[in-house]
C-alpha cells in the first residue's frame, strides 16, 4: 500500500502482456490498461487444482460477452453467455421515458452459440429461431460493433445495430480464484452510435450523447458462484461524464485484485474493494461503499429481471435490477458528486 497522510488506496496497473497465460503455464495475474491479444484461458497448468483434459477445462469455463448501452431515453443489456450445458441471449431493453422493460431472453444449444477469444479479431455470436445476437470486435480499428435481432411472438420485434468506439482506457484484469484458477475480463466505456427498432419505432444514438460499457469475460469459477456487481454512467455536477464498475466476487486478495474502477475524461481511475448492502423497507435500496471514502453511492431499482430456480445440482438465484444511482466518488482531492446516473446491477448466486 502507499503510505500517506490519510488512509489511501493504491493498486498496481501495468500497461499490458502479450497473453493471459505464459509458457509455463502460470496466469499473469495482475490489473491492466490495454488489451491482451493472446486469451489463451486453457493454457493455463492445473487451473481446477488437478491436470485435466482441455476438454473438461473448456467446460468447467465460464464466457460471456455482455454490453450495457443507451441514451438519456433507453438502457439496453444484452449478452451471450454460455455456461457449456446451454447457453443464454439476452437482450433487454428499458424505455426510460414509459418505464416499460422489454425482456428477450433464449436458452440455447451451446453448439448454436461461440464466444470469441478476446477483442482484437474475433466474433462472439448466439442464434436460433427468432433470436439472434452477434459481436463483431475488431480493436486493431478500435471498433466493436453489436447487432441484434429478436422475434418471438409475445413481444414486438427488436432489431438493433450499435457501433462503439474503443478510444477511451479500459480496464483489464486477470484475477486469481486461487493457486493459478483464473478470472478475465476486459471492461470500457465508450462512446456509441446506431440505431435500435422496437416495433414501430427507430430509436437513433447520436456518438455525441449514446454510450455503451462492453465486458469481455471468462473465468474458471467455482462450481457455488457468486457475486454482487453494479455499473452505470452520467453525470456529475459540473457536467463532466463519468462511468464506474463495481464488484465484489470471489476471488483472492480484494486488496490487490479487484476490477473497480471510475472511467472520467476518457481515462480509467482503479477504486479499492466493495461491499454492496442491500436494503427493503419502503423501497429497494443497494448501498455501495468502501473503506476509503472513494465509493459511497446508493442504487434504486426502477424494475428488474430475474432467473431462481434450484434443480439440487443445478441452482440459480439470479437478479438483474435497472435503476438509478445517487451519491459520490473520490479520487484523491477530486469529489464526483452524482448528479444524474442510470445503469444496473446484478445479484448472482448460481451453481453450476
Amino acid at each position: 500500500m502507499k503510505i500517506c497522510e490519510e488512509k489511501c488506496y493504491y493498486r498496481e496497473v501495468r500497461e499490458d502482456i502479450e497473453s493471459l497465460v505464459n509458457l509455463d503455464g502460470r496466469f499473469n495475474f495482475g490489473t491492466y490498461n490495454r488489451a491482451v491479444s493472446k486469451v489463451n484461458m486453457l493454457d493455463a497448468k492445473k487451473p481446477l487444482g488437478y491436470a485435466l483434459p482441455k476438454w473438461f477445462l473448456n467446460f468447467r469455463l465460464k464466457e460471456w460477452e455482455a454490453f450495457q448501452a443507451g441514451n438519456r431515453d433507453i438502457f439496453i443489456f444484452g449478452a451471450v453467455y454460455t455456461a457449456k450445458i446451454s447457453t443464454l441471449i439476452c437482450l433487454v431493453i428499458y424505455d426510460k421515458r414509459n418505464k416499460k422493460l422489454y425482456d428477450y431472453e433464449k436458452i440455447i444449444n451451446t453448439k448454436k452459440a461461440s464466444i470469441g477469444k478476446g477483442l482484437f479479431n474475433s466474433e462472439t455470436k448466439g442464434q436460433t429461431k427468432a433470436y439472434y445476437m452477434c459481436y463483431e470486435n475488431n480493436l486493431r480499428k478500435n471498433e466493436i460493433v453489436v447487432k441484434a435481432k429478436m422475434e418471438p411472438h409475445d413481444l414486438p420485434m427488436a432489431i438493433l445495430d450499435i457501433k462503439a468506439y474503443h478510444i477511451t482506457e479500459p480496464i483489464v484484469i486477470c484475477q486469481p480464484f486461487g493457486e493459478n484458477r483464473g478470472l478475465y475480463s476486459h471492461k470500457n466505456f465508450m462512446p456509441m452510435e446506431g440505431y435500435l427498432i422496437l416495433g414501430d419505432e427507430k430509436i437513433v444514438f447520436d456518438k455525441g450523447i449514446s454510450h455503451m460499457i462492453i465486458d469481455d469475460h471468462k473465468g474458471y469459477y467455482p462450481y457455488n458462484m457468486k457475486y454482487d456487481w453494479v455499473t452505470g454512467w452520467g453525470k456529475d455536477n459540473s457536467g463532466n461524464t463519468f462511468a464506474f464498475n463495481l464488484t465484489d466476487n470471489q476471488v483472492l486478495n480484494h486488496e490487490k485484485y479487484n476490477e473497480n474502477c471510475i472511467w472520467i475524461d476518457g481515462k480509467m481511475n482503479v477504486l479499492p474493494p466493495i461491499k454492496v448492502e442491500r436494503k427493503y423497507e419502503n423501497r429497494e435500496v443497494w448501498n455501495i461503499k468502501d473503506e476509503y471514502d472513494m465509493v459511497n453511492i446508493s442504487f434504486y431499482p426502477e424494475t428488474k429481471t430475474e432467473i431462481k430456480f434450484n434443480y439440487l445440482i443445478v441452482k440459480s438465484d439470479y437478479e438483474a435490477p435497472i435503476g438509478s444511482y445517487e451519491g459520490y466518488f473520490k479520487l484523491g482531492d477530486r469529489k464526483i458528486d452524482i448528479a444524474e446516473c442510470f445503469g444496473m446491477g446484478e445479484k448472482k448466486r448460481i451453481r453450476i
